[in-house]
């Protein structure tokens, strides 16, 4: 049985693939709403309402829908997620999750018991029948029973956030969600919680504190400006890469291998997540949207008006204090090359496995054809953030080994299974790779810059197609 990690790793993926894909319009919205507050324009204002409300929810079902059974799914989940809209008063992102996808399953369920028992000549209408009779039964319920119970929950959580704001309690999440990032929860966190509250302040308060938390790169940035001073070999050489890819490309993942060499960094961690929240609950600031990637651009262009100074202090205030925490713990830690690559294995000693490099190099060497090798899949859990990275060094690398004929590509593990002769994906996420897609050869890593395990593949692809050139 999958760990709980793995399946609250799932379901992150699952809301990130809802998310991820229609960040381009949560943006366009956040921009248009932030430019129309700040010029009091009254046309402009009159996008705030209606994309929130409506395009927004309906963009997200239909992602939902399409991810469980292809484009009637995405369309049967758009229908069904109206009824939540129509039956709340409230933003119904998690309506969309629930029903867009629940929809899809429905109909795709239906599909499979009328398979074969269809009259020839009535497919079209069978299945446009479906979709709409089906589509319509699930919104009636949902604006019966799932908004309302919807919106009851989200009042409880919403009430249970202003308390916590008004206690000055808030600051104190960083407890629980500084470690879970690490654990790769991010996405669970940031997609399933965070981001339907925030939705729910934003429409009463016109901004919301919580788009700030899970998306705040300033405690990762201390631990990385700990390593630039404190470091020693590789882990001190890529720390500046590092940051930078972390502060402007908010791909928070590019520090977790820092933190797993030295868990002690935690503490650092959570100290610094907590400076943060506390200096955005002080001085009341927020976002008018989704910040993500969890880039200071990002952040910046989503910020409320009059409230980008404040925001910078405050990630620069967390990044201050994790630092100063993080300097003697690096200090006193052997930041040695062997301990950066070793990384790793020690979090394999955790799971009770075999190290995945010498799995795909060793003794699984004879399943791993990297002389016929054509296509390299490099997954992450949204698709588009570590993965997009990773796939443009390993290309780069191989590209420059002179080797032509390989593409490296990347793809959320959702996506998965797809055609590829080889997999690269973060080392907290190969049990989930495997489970999608078992007979392929997955090789996980923990350092995105400099994985010794992209050397590994360029040195194995060279020597392969040296013998087939011979």
């Amino acid at each position: 049985m999958a760990s709980i990690r793995v399946q609250a790793q799932k379901v992150g993926s699952k809301l990130s693939g809802m998310v991820v894909p229609n960040l381009g319009a949560f943006m366009a919205w956040g921009m248009l709403t932030a430019i129309g507050i700040a010029l009091n324009n009254d046309l402009l204002r009159e996008f705030i309402a209606p994309m929130l409300n409506y395009l927004l929810p309906l963009l997200i079902a239909f992602a939902g829908g399409r991810a469980v059974y292809g484009y009637r799914g995405g369309v049967i989940g758009t229908v069904a997620t109206m009824g939540a809209i129509v039956g709340a008063d409230i933003t119904m992102f998690l309506g969309a999750m629930i029903l867009g996808p629940f929809a899809a399953w429905i109909l795709k369920k239906f599909d499979e018991v009328i398979d074969g028992k269809i009259p020839t000549g009535f497919e079209l209408l069978i299945n446009n029948f479906s979709v709409g009779i089906i589509g319509a039964v699930i919104s009636i319920i949902g604006a019966i029973a799932v908004a309302p119970a919807l919106t009851e929950l989200t009042n409880v959580m919403s009430i249970g956030v202003d308390w916590m704001i008004q206690h000055r309690v808030l600051p104190f999440t960083a407890i629980f969600i500084e470690p879970a990032k690490i654990l790769f929860l991010n996405n669970a966190i940031g997609q399933g919680i965070l981001s339907p509250l925030g939705s729910t302040q934003l429409a009463e308060y016109g901004k919301s504190v919580l788009y700030l938390l899970e998306s705040n790169p300033g405690p990762g940035l201390g631990i990385l400006l700990g390593y630039m001073v404190a470091g020693k070999g590789n882990s001190k050489a890529s720390a500046f890469g590092a940051s930078i890819i972390h502060l402007f490309g908010g791909i928070h993942e590019i520090y977790f291998p820092f933190v797993l060499m030295n868990p002690a960094l935690l503490i650092a961690l959570i100290a610094g997540g907590i400076t943060g929240t506390f200096m955005f609950t002080l001085l009341n600031v927020g976002l008018v949207g989704v910040a993500s990637p969890g880039s200071i651009i990002t952040i910046m262009i989503m910020g409320a008006g009059g409230d980008h100074l404040k925001i910078l202090l405050a990630v620069l205030a967390s990044a201050a204090v994790s630092f100063l925490v993080a300097l003697p713990l690096v200090r006193r830690s052997k930041n040695d090359d062997e301990e950066f690559s070793s990384a790793a294995k020690e979090m394999e000693n955790l799971k009770g496995k075999k190290s995945s490099i010498s799995s795909v190099f060793e003794s699984d060497s004879q399943t791993t054809d990297f002389k016929n090798m054509k296509l390299i899949a490099y997954a992450c859990d949204a698709g588009m953030g570590s993965s997009a990275m990773g796939a443009s060094i390993l290309q780069k690398r191989i590209t420059q080994a002179g080797i032509a004929d390989v593409k490296v590509f990347h793809i959320s593990i959702a996506e998965l299974p797809t055609e590829c002769d080889l997999i690269v994906t973060q080392e907290a996420l190969k049990d989930r790779v495997s489970d999608k897609q078992p007979k392929t050869q997955c090789i996980g890593i923990t350092d995105f810059l400099n994985a010794p395990e992209y050397q590994e593949i360029v040195t194995s692809l060279v020597e392969a197609k040296n013998v087939a050139g011979g």
